[in-house]
């Protein structure tokens, strides 16, 4: 597995990587590490990372920007924040972060984090859909949202739109997933994918949007906090 470490601070990618050893080999994994201490040596790297554990705060591009700037290349690397300041928390979404831990990092915090990124790549996080086109297999984690049309329902990911010809209560049971939400009659989302919300809808962090109905705006809050809480995302 390919791990980038980007952080201006060199005591930082010894400890993190001391602390990622611990964690790798009683699991048998291998773990190839690749230093970055500025954004702009990052966005050259030609790597295809499996983890980007990205200083959110750094001299020249912070991590933010470099995320934005990954993101436009269309590099779908998790990205971990590493922050000493967890009030960014929010804006960390905007780049579909996959966890935020606080400095000094956490060991169980970041145990957990790499515990649920390789499930992520369990074939159970897979769902087979029948189109018009033939079966196609997509990572439900690459769900952005589901919009009802009629008696079928259209699943939107950042690259494709997908007729599934079934209701959106048939694709929501058979999903079966607890980041996702019915916000709306029309609407089923993926917490993982909100970069930000109003009182009456929610953007994604490809910037379209989703209804929420009035009835469901507490419950609405309320998954989402326990979702960020869940993922590390606050000091808890």
């Amino acid at each position: 597995m390919k791990i980038a470490i980007c952080d201006d601070m060199p005591v930082l990618h010894r400890s993190l990587k001391q602390s990622l050893e611990k964690y790798a080999v009683p699991r048998n994994l291998d773990f190839i590490y690749y230093e970055f201490t500025n954004g702009r040596d990052l966005l050259a790297s030609e790597t295809d990372f499996d983890i980007i554990f990205m200083d959110y705060c750094m001299d020249d591009i912070d991590g933010l920007e470099t995320s934005r700037r990954l993101r436009k290349k269309n590099v779908k690397s998790a990205i971990i924040f590493l922050t000493s300041n967890q009030q960014v928390i929010f804006e960390a979404f905007e780049v579909n972060a996959y966890r935020f831990l606080v400095k000094p990092i956490n060991e169980e915090k970041l145990f957990s984090a790499l515990d649920d990124f390789i499930a992520s790549l369990d074939d159970s996080c897979y769902m087979l859909l029948r189109t018009d086109e033939g079966d196609k297999k997509i990572n439900v984690n690459d769900i952005i949202y589901t919009e009802a049309s009629g008696k079928y329902c259209y699943i939107r990911t950042a690259t494709d739109s997908i007729i599934y010809k079934k209701t959106l209560s048939e694709f929501e049971t058979a999903l079966d997933n607890d980041s996702f939400f019915r916000c709306h009659r029309s609407y089923l989302v993926n917490l993982r994918h909100i970069a930000s919300h109003t009182s009456t809808e929610i953007i994604f962090e490809n910037n379209e949007r989703a209804l929420i109905s009035k009835t469901k705006l507490t419950s609405f809050k309320n998954a989402f906090v326990a979702y960020i809480k869940k993922n590390n995302f606050s000091k808890v």
